[in-house]
């Protein structure tokens, strides 16, 4: 049992004190029907890729073809929502593409500007683009955090933006206990 959920669905904010594993599923099902299925996320996907790999802010992040980036994006989708494995957007292959790179404030509004721009494109279906825009914008601040988190523990400083403002210093050992007595 989900306790306090609070679900998106066809346009409608719902919040469920209760819902079973099998209710979110239903609604996962009717979003990935409703928005087109495997062949939405794939037009999706490869629009949003066109415009990141030629975006200032987005490109260096994604090196390589447009192509394979937006498959491996449309088949996390269509396991989310297709499946639906509702614990996809935790996968620990998902979360790693992301700890290796700094995602900065820009780099999350960035992303979010161009899905939603790559949805126009496409003439994705609302209110269920809405709905996916909405958890979108959930899923990507948690993706930043972990980011962050990642390069925090790999000793980088950051600024409140997300932007890398410098490396850690290493401290000195710590002291011995015969080194504390003489100090």
């Amino acid at each position: 049992m989900v306790r306090k959920h609070v679900v998106t669905s066809g346009g409608r904010v719902l919040l469920l004190e209760e819902m079973t594993k099998d209710q979110a599923r239903d609604i996962a099902r009717e979003f990935y029907r409703e928005v087109g299925g495997a062949n939405f996320f794939q037009r999706l996907c490869s629009a949003f890729y066109q415009l990141a790999t030629a975006d200032p802010v987005l490109a260096p992040m994604f090196p390589g073809k447009a192509e394979d980036h937006a498959r491996r994006l449309a088949d996390h989708f269509n396991r989310m929502y297709g499946t639906p494995d509702l614990s996809e957007g935790w996968d620990q292959r998902f979360l790693a593409s992301h700890l290796h790179v700094v995602i900065g404030n820009q780099h999350r509004r960035r992303w979010l500007t161009l899905m939603r721009a790559a949805g126009e494109e496409i003439n994705a279906p609302d209110p269920w683009f809405s709905d996916f825009m909405t958890t979108m914008t959930n899923g990507s601040g948690a993706i930043t955090a972990a980011s962050r988190g990642a390069a925090i523990a790999r000793g980088l400083d950051l600024d409140r933006e997300g932007t890398v403002i410098g490396q850690r210093r290493t401290s000195a050992a710590p002291a011995t206990s015969d080194e504390e007595n003489l100090q």
